[in-house]
């Protein structure tokens, strides 16, 4: 596979759906999820176990495809991932699964930390203990904070979503701490992500969260 361009794009989206990747996926668009993925894991990875192992099937199916690759967009496209690897074994540098081979590091690995959450659902499933560091679980504190200290749920989301908090950078992310934060309820939760996704006013949020 050594077209470079849009020739390299098809070849490599059909070589991760032959192995078994579940749409097509170009090849910038699997190093941007590599990428979010290794910002998340130095933050303290604040997604489910389910988001975790998927993003790490992909990286084992990167793997899988990258001796196939030749030519100058594929040298491009393996040393950013060989770029992000380095942060990624910040993190994932515990070698609790020997089990696989020493070359699928992402899968012989655990963090050293993660979200609260994370760290409770990863221990139940493999008995491994994560410790428990986040900036995520710092986020939902400061949320939590904010309404104890006075501010009603919407005033409390619209200041952190206008500061430079971690979870302030990601609408999913967002919701996610306010879910947590605030206990929002399906209602509340759909006008939440409709004020992030910017389909409702910051008048129509406080109607939503504050009417009670």
């Amino acid at each position: 596979m050594g077209d470079s361009g849009s020739g390299f794009d098809r070849g490599f989206a059909q070589a991760f759906v032959d192995k078994g990747w579940r749409t097509e996926a170009s090849p910038g668009e699997v190093s941007e999820r590599w990428q979010r993925f290794a910002a998340d894991c130095l933050a303290g990875y604040p997604w489910d176990l389910e988001d975790y192992l998927n993003d790490l099937t992909m990286r084992t199916l990167v793997s899988e495809v990258l001796p196939q690759l030749t030519g100058s967009a594929a040298d491009a496209f393996r040393a950013g991932i060989e770029r992000t690897d380095l942060d990624v074994r910040k993190v994932l540098d515990r070698d609790s699964f020997p089990s696989f081979p020493s070359d699928q590091w992402w899968l012989r690995s655990s963090p050293s930390y993660a979200a609260r959450s994370f760290c409770a659902e990863f221990e139940s499933a493999y008995g491994v203990h994560v410790r428990a560091q986040s900036r995520f679980d710092d986020d939902v504190a400061e949320l939590s904070g904010l309404v104890a200290g006075g501010l009603t749920p919407a005033e409390a989301c619209l200041r952190l979503r206008a500061s430079n908090h971690y979870v302030a950078a990601t609408d999913s992310l967002f919701l996610r701490a306010a879910r947590e934060a605030l206990g929002l309820d399906r209602k509340a939760s759909r006008a939440l992500w409709s004020w992030l996704t910017g389909r409702t006013t910051d008048t129509d949020l406080r109607a939503a969260l504050d009417q009670a």
